[in-house]
Order: structure tokens, then C-alpha cells, then sequence
């Protein structure tokens, strides 16, 4: 059904965008981490915002 939806010609191509791709996650990862510490942080220690 996903296939269809996505409008791929076969399984193997949408199975090919499901795949999580490591680099991806470890980025994901890293981004949030960092928002996350920012928003930790004490309010002195944060970077104005413009």
C-alpha cells in the first residue's frame, strides 16, 4: 500500500527510502542534543536572540 501511495514502480525502491541511514540518525542525534542543552543551560549562559 505504501508503495502505491509513494508512487513507486516497485517494493525495492520504497524499502530503499525506509532504510534509516546511520549518518542521518547520528546527525539527528547530535542536533538535538544540542537544543536540548541550550534550553538546559542557565538563562545567563544562553545567546540572545535577535
Amino acid at each position: 500500500m505504501l508503495r502505491r501511495i509513494a508512487g513507486h514502480g516497485s517494493l525495492s525502491t520504497t524499502q530503499r527510502y525506509l532504510r534509516p541511514r546511520i549518518r542521518k540518525i547520528t546527525a539527528a542525534e547530535a542536533a538535538l542534543s544540542a537544543h536540548f542543552s541550550a534550553l538546559r543551560a542557565p538563562r545567563h549562559c544562553r545567546a540572545s536572540s535577535p
